[in-house]
């Protein structure tokens, strides 16, 4: 008797240890979670190519999380609800602290509010998801859940088929248009027609003008005299025809009484062009406004070779990145000069002046990028026309939000190794319960 009471309590005492089948799939999930949110880290970064596309931010990351959530949910369609749930949070909850540290590293400035929303917009997509795949599973059968994702797979190829989703994770993309300010533009680059003019059907305007016209009233001049300039207080003048003496002079006298000019005057000019050289219609391969600059007390150096240069400037309030082709460099000791000698500040007079050695940075293919078809916020590879638009707020001394918000670029100097060893880390910690259990089993 004694002996048998010994063995009932020894199998009770066992019995109160078995492991409990929920707590045993609490790792599964941790690990199969993390897992999850480390494939999503490695397409934004290598199908994705994050670091070419030069933000840190997690729009890239959301791009690929609809697709995931579809393999999770086909994957797991058989397991209970709570299961199922459960893996959706530890996907997105991993995803949301795994990439944040990694945009931390790389210079974002609040990846956890784009965080709280790529949540918020992945529980409602795994949510819709999943309803689907269990729906049809009840009234078709074991094959009801391949037919249902399969239909979902196919409706995400449907342009527009995520616009909730997209709504919900990328949020507001700007500011309430202010009230636009009067701007007189003259120049010499197809911007508001296009090369061919406005009868051409290829014609349309470039996306730095479609920017600018959303901020500024823009007046396009033909001639600069006393007359066309006193119609307005503000100039955009970029890489401008051949002016007439008569011209630099108005020009100069309406700066000198109260007029402010943003000049945009480039010493080596690539904009492409389908027109033959010598064609009036091109702009002018190089700035023809020498003899003004020289009056100011400014000079320009000519760069000694063409490429690509990618500038920070800090206007608006803002670090805004700038890219350019061939800048000249400005020198003067009449005026301020700035950001690597690409600016010049200029008092003259009554009035101001700031120029900007280089007219190839309205080109849209600068700063929109290859197969973007506007100059929407998530298709921007630089600030260029916002720069502009700061540029011209600035000589008038006041501050307006740009209607389009600013983007968080990637800092050069950040170290990406590090970054994505420390995005792994956390996703490291999820699975180590599920690999030590494995390795005990084993």
């Amino acid at each position: 008797m004694p002996i048998r009471t010994r063995t009932r309590k020894s199998q009770n005492h066992r019995a109160n240890r078995a492991p409990d089948p929920r707590l045993n799939g609490l790792p599964r999930l941790l690990a199969a979670g993390a897992a999850l949110a480390a494939i999503e880290l490695l397409l934004a970064v290598l199908l994705g190519r994050f670091f070419s596309w030069g933000r840190a931010e997690a729009l890239l990351f959301f791009a690929f999380r609809p697709w995931l959530l579809l393999v999770a949910a086909f994957m797991v369609c058989r397991w209970p609800a709570v299961e199922r749930a459960g893996l959706y949070a530890a996907f997105l909850l991993f995803a949301a602290i795994s990439e944040s540290l990694f945009l931390i590293s790389l210079g974002g400035q609040e990846p956890w509010r784009e965080a709280v929303r790529g949540l918020a917009a992945g529980a409602a997509l795994a949510l819709a998801v999943d309803l689907t795949l269990q729906l049809a599973q009840r009234l078709f059968g074991r094959l009801g859940h391949r037919i249902a994702a399969a239909a979902v797979l196919a409706l995400f190829f449907v342009p527009g088929a995520l616009a909730p989703y997209e709504a919900i994770a990328i949020g507001s993309a700007g500011n309430a248009a202010a009230e636009k300010r009067d701007l007189m533009m003259m120049t010499g680059l197809p911007l508001v027609w296009g090369e061919h003019g406005p009868l051409d059907p290829r014609s349309r305007p470039a996306g730095a003008f479609k920017a600018l016209e959303q901020e500024f009233n823009v007046r396009p001049l033909d001639v600069l005299d006393a007359r066309s300039l006193a119609s307005g207080r503000l100039l955009l003048l970029a890489q401008p025809r051949p002016l007439a003496p008569s011209e630099l002079v108005a020009l100069d006298n309406w700066v000198r009484q109260g007029g402010r000019a943003l000049i945009l005057t480039d010493p080596m000019l690539l904009w492409p062009s389908d027109l033959p050289i010598g064609d009036s219609r091109r702009a002018p391969a190089i700035g023809l406004l020498g003899p003004l600059l020289a009056h100011w007390g400014v000079s320009m150096k000519i760069p000694a070779e063409a490429r690509l240069v990618v500038e920070e400037v800090r206007t608006g309030g803002e670090t805004r990145r700038l890219i350019v082709f061939a800048p000249g460099r400005f020198a003067s000791a009449a005026c301020a000069i700035g950001s690597q000698a690409l600016l010049a500040d200029c008092r003259i007079g009554e009035g101001r002046a700031i120029l900007v050695a280089d007219a190839d940075m309205m080109h849209d293919r600068l700063w929109i990028g290859p197969g973007t078809a506007g100059a929407e916020r998530h298709g921007r590879v630089a600030d260029n026309p916002l720069i502009v638009a700061d540029l011209l707020d600035g000589l008038v001394g006041a501050r307006r939000p740009r209607p389009q918000a600013p983007v968080a670029w990637l800092d050069s100097d950040a170290d990406r190794r590090r970054a994505f060893l420390l995005a792994l880390l956390p996703l490291a910690f999820a699975a180590a319960p599920a690999a030590w259990r494995f390795a005990r089993a084993g």
